[in-house]
């Protein structure tokens, strides 16, 4: 099972805070749910693949997609954690260049 995990579900490291790990997850469900309101067909992995491009690796970007509609699940609230909207993007860059894959 810890095989399958790692393989598309892992985040790797990201840091040894497990807060960055949620944050990195509500902001993602946060700009879905915002543009889920204009536009409803829109899904986490369009998210973070227009927000990371393909400096992700495949098998990541539908794991954390996963990971992310998971946790929004029932959700409608998602902390911020006092970032503006226009800044998230750029956090969500910031946390995901911090990874290291293994």
């Amino acid at each position: 099972m810890q095989r399958l995990y790692s393989r598309y579900f892992s985040l790797g490291y990201l840091n040894p805070d497990i807060n960055t790990k949620f944050a990195l997850i509500s902001l993602i469900c946060y700009l879905t749910d915002k543009i889920k309101s204009k536009k409803p067909d829109t899904t986490h992995y369009q998210i973070i693949r227009k927000i990371l491009g393909n400096d992700l690796p495949e098998d990541l970007a539908k794991g954390l997609a996963v990971v992310c509609s998971d946790f929004a699940y029932g959700c409608s609230q998602f902390p911020t954690f006092g970032i503006d909207d226009k800044n998230i993007p750029v956090k969500i860059k910031e946390i995901m260049s911090a990874r290291t894959p293994f």
